[in-house]
């Protein structure tokens, strides 16, 4: 079972001290825009000691107490602490303390403490959401559940098609590993007692499209693809591939993660396991091209003629003269400026 827990403190930003006591119990922190976090600490060790650590740790800096859920995936972490009202008091445990106020959605219970929650405060949709399936005659979050997907496709577009499960508790959206922002850890989940490699194969290109975005977003690449795949033995198997230049197409994260996977020899079946994108830095700067989507493209570009002309040297060395546009250039020009000495 996932141990997911979402912290949100009293002051606007979380300090960067309280993200590295997280990212000494698990790689995988995922810090929000608005200053609040996600982590998952599931098989880290004793959750509450980490809890009560972390939460130390942010009140020995701000001196305010932080609010912290906890619960079997995000969607219920998350609803859990930005709900109104809490629901029948069987279905979680609060507790309040100089440093934190805590809640933990008992395991189980997930279903029903979603059921209560308001459509407009549901974290899942936005406001315009909200008010569409408000129209359609709904008004709690319990009520979507037994609606068709078809339907709420029809209500919402494609976010209709995880909406019910997300109504129930079940969310299959990862925590990342966003911290330290030079590498990126992405988990995937394996089926329970199988292994399916078609299913897995789909599910690293679906992660390598969310890195993707993720790199293209900072502009950035990434030397080091590295990949960590544990079995129910208790074994961890390891792999790691150096890029010879930066990489941040999905395309070709995704070649190099199937490959490793390929050569991997298991004697268990693997339980679960974890992309690690490491050595990332930015791109190196080039004016805007506008006829490409994103600068990244352009440095691909400027790669593949780097290589070109690498490979042209060595077949025909000392006979590249790259002087002779220059030179040719020069004397284009002079006949429009009478004042350039072209000697």
């Amino acid at each position: 079972m996932r141990r997911i827990i979402y912290l949100r403190p009293a002051a606007q930003d979380l300090a960067e001290e309280v993200l590295d006591e997280c990212s000494l119990y698990t790689p995988l922190v995922e810090p929000q825009e608005d200053g609040s976090l996600f982590c998952d600490f599931s098989g880290c060790g004793p959750i509450l000691d980490i809890l009560r650590a972390i939460v130390k740790r942010n009140y020995h800096l701000t001196g305010q107490r932080a609010r912290v859920s906890l619960a079997s995936s995000r969607v219920v972490a998350e609803n859990a602490l930005k709900r109104s009202g809490l629901p029948n008091e069987k279905l979680y445990l609060g507790i309040k303390r100089r440093e934190a106020e805590f809640i933990e959605v008992l395991p189980g219970k997930e279903e029903e403490f979603m059921a209560s929650i308001p459509l407009e405060e549901f974290t899942a949709i936005t406001a315009q959401d909200s008010k569409k399936l408000k129209r359609a005659g709904f008004s709690k979050v319990g009520e979507l559940k037994v609606v068709p997907v078809s339907r709420l496709v029809s209500l919402l577009g494609e976010k209709g098609m995880s909406l019910s499960r997300q109504c129930q508790g079940i969310d299959d959206r990862p925590v990342l590993g966003l911290y330290p922002p030079l590498q990126i850890y992405y988990p995937l989940v394996f089926s329970e007692g199988s292994f399916n490699r078609v299913f897995t194969d789909i599910q690293i290109r679906e992660a390598c499209q969310v890195l993707q975005t993720l790199l293209e977003k900072r502009n950035c690449g990434c030397r080091i693809v590295g990949l960590e795949i544990k079995t129910a033995g208790q074994t961890m198997i390891k792999n790691e591939n150096r890029l010879k230049n930066k990489g941040y197409k999905a395309d070709f994260l995704a070649a190099v993660i199937i490959g490793m996977l390929d050569k991997m020899k298991f004697n268990h079946i693997p339980e679960e396991g974890t992309i690690i994108l490491a050595e990332i830095s930015s791109l190196d700067w080039e004016e805007q091209d506008l006829f490409s989507f994103f600068p990244c493209e352009r440095n691909d570009s400027s790669l593949r003629v780097e290589k070109v002309m690498e490979k042209l040297d060595s077949r025909f060395p000392g006979r590249l003269l790259l002087g002779q546009e220059e030179a040719r250039r020069e004397k284009i020009l002079a006949y429009f400026d009478p004042w350039r000495i072209n000697e």
